[in-house]
């Protein structure tokens, strides 16, 4: 069963995850979790924080609509400035011009701890920079101007809220 999304400004988003250290089988459940979760939520790439958990994992889709893990990633190089309109699970229903690269070079491991470098452009650089902004406690609002990361935290806190109440209330209720 996919786990829920976290939604932003929750805490777990705005922290560093920390990064794997135990491979394999370890990571697994994990994996499986994220996957159900993204896929449930039709996305495009899922960090493990935005489940809740503060660990240096995510799943990347490409434009083929696979995807690939990266653990303990980091970028090695950043080129041609672009502004693309982004979105993201954990902001639902906000999508934003931000500020990204049009080609990244990253560095990063598997699920068996295997080291792989690659370089992309496109689609493709966009999701790594914006699922590694997640593992480094970054949302893409934090790249938008004050007013706006403002005006997205009120309507977050509200959507927050109303989940909470929906929890609260939900099956308990009669309904005629």
């Amino acid at each position: 069963m996919p786990k829920p999304i976290v939604i932003w400004p929750d805490k777990v988003l705005s922290t560093r995850t920390r990064r794997v250290a135990a491979f394999g089988a370890a990571l697994d459940p994990l994996l499986e979790e994220m996957m159900e979760s993204v896929r449930a939520a039709e996305g495009i790439g899922i960090a493990a924080n935005q489940i809740g958990v503060p660990l240096a994992v995510a799943w990347v889709g490409r434009e083929d609509g696979t995807f690939f893990e990266i653990v303990n990633p980091s970028v090695l190089e950043k080129s041609e400035p672009v502004s693309l309109e982004e979105g993201c699970l954990s902001v639902p229903h906000e999508w934003e011009q931000t500020p990204r690269f049009g080609k990244v070079r990253v560095r990063y491991q598997d699920r068996t701890g295997a080291e792989h470098e690659l370089s992309a452009e496109g689609r493709l650089a966009h999701v790594l920079q914006h699922e590694i902004d997640h593992l480094e406690g970054t949302t893409f609002v934090e790249h938008l101007s004050q007013l706006k990361r403002g005006l997205i935290r009120k309507r977050m806190q509200k959507l927050q809220k109303d989940r909470s109440t929906e929890h609260v209330h939900g099956d308990d209720c009669d309904h005629d």
